[in-house]
């Protein structure tokens, strides 16, 4: 009976190294053209990482024009159900500060990949755009100068991808600007990271000094790309251009100073980074900028500043209304109606913006509309009863 109860056993083990585990069923592998994304929360998920993923890589490359025909192999990458899960599998790889995403680049590009979890914050989209783009920049130019890796990683945080078209929306991204007013006009310590330095910063470096390196390493690349001048734009392209896949992160940046910035004039283009940098305004700036010349009566340049604030950003109500307001004091009734509903789809408080759409077409002789406006005004907030209700009795029937 023992012999058999061994044999039995022994029978049990040898099936087991036989035959393959079974597949865990909550992981999701789906490949597109340039990604293998696994995914424990679904195969649309999977899906839709891809989809994201293929439209930030056409964004990228907008710049960086890299041959994506010649992948050899798909760029991983691993999205975790929650934190949790996420931090188990990483914890025996990294130490320290782990993020939301992270790339972990081994420099086998059959290793390599990005690593996250799933869930819907501000904070988490910039991680995995942030990290995303490394995985990109780094498949391509295995050591890049610190300034171009992280400053373009920081510059396309913001941006969107709208699942209906497939596309990736670039969104500027402003975060570190204040920060760097106040570092480049010499109001904060330590001082700005020279230029030469910048250009050949090692890892231990840029850690020593993260709090300076980031919103600088971000200035030189939005800069370089958004200067008025093309002698300026020329600099990053051309720095691209002197990246070598295979060289270190000395050589790439020995590359960069010796074919781009040795022949320019540092001085003056440091000048030109600083006069830049402090007349460029954040959103709030410019919502900031525009209100006081509204209050002042110059509704030109109150128009032009709130143009601005929505280029910015293009989600908040807050330019759309005071351009509503504008064009409705101009009589551009049309225009003004076009940009009330603009902020009302943006959040704009209800019962201001119904009165306002209200006034506009009582102004514009659509009385039926007007009358619709400030009955929903009415319903939506009664603190303006009397100021629609004297409006519904000039329209009369």
């Amino acid at each position: 009976m023992r012999e058999r109860k061994r044999i039995a056993l022994f029978m049990l083990v040898l099936l087991a190294s036989v035959i393959p585990a079974v597949a865990d069923e909550t992981v999701h592998e789906v490949r597109s053209d340039h990604y293998r994304v696994v995914s424990e929360v679904s195969r649309n998920h999977a899906e839709q990482t891809a989809d994201h993923l293929e439209a930030m890589m056409a964004l990228y490359n907008r710049h960086f024009r890299f041959p994506l025909n010649e992948l050899e192999t798909p760029l991983r990458v691993r999205v975790f159900a929650n934190r949790s899960r996420y931090e188990d599998y990483v914890r025996r790889l990294v130490q320290g500060d782990r993020r939301e995403f992270l790339y972990l680049h081994y420099g086998d590009p059959a290793k390599n990949e990005l690593v996250g979890y799933a869930g819907e914050n501000d904070e988490l989209h910039a991680s995995f755009v942030h990290q995303s783009f490394l995985q990109f920049l780094r498949t391509f130019i295995a050591n890049p100068p610190l300034w171009i890796r992280e400053g373009f990683a920081v510059h396309f945080e913001a941006t969107r991808y709208d699942p209906d078209f497939g596309a990736a929306h670039f969104q500027e991204n402003l975060a570190w600007l204040d920060t760097l007013k106040l570092i480049v006009s010499g109001e904060s310590s330590p001082d700005p990271i020279p230029l030469d330095d910048m250009l050949a910063l090692s890892l231990p470096e840029a850690r020593e000094m993260v709090d300076i390196f980031y919103p600088q390493a971000w200035g030189m690349v939005n800069f370089l790309i958004n200067s008025s001048r093309p002698e300026t734009n020329r600099l990053l392209w051309d720095s691209i251009s002197a990246l070598s896949p295979g060289a270190s992160l000395e050589e790439n940046g020995q590359n960069v100073y010796s074919r781009v910035f040795r022949w320019v004039d540092q001085a003056a283009l440091t000048e030109e980074f600083v006069r830049y940098v402090q007349e460029r305004r954040t959103f709030r700036g410019w919502v900031e900028y525009a209100l006081e010349a509204w209050e002042s009566g110059d509704s030109d340049e109150a128009e032009r500043g709130f143009v601005q604030a929505g280029t910015l950003r293009d989600d908040h109500y807050v330019p759309f209304y005071f351009l509503g307001l504008i064009n409705y004091e101009r009589g551009n009734y049309t225009l003004a109606d076009y940009y009330y509903q603009q902020a009302l789809e943006r959040g704009a408080e209800e019962p201001v913006t119904l009165y306002a759409l209200g006034l506009n077409a009582y102004a514009d002789n659509r009385f039926e509309e007007a009358r619709s406006y400030l009955e929903k005004t009415i319903r939506s907030d009664p603190d303006y009863r009397e100021r629609a209700e004297d409006i519904l009795r000039r329209i009369g029937g």
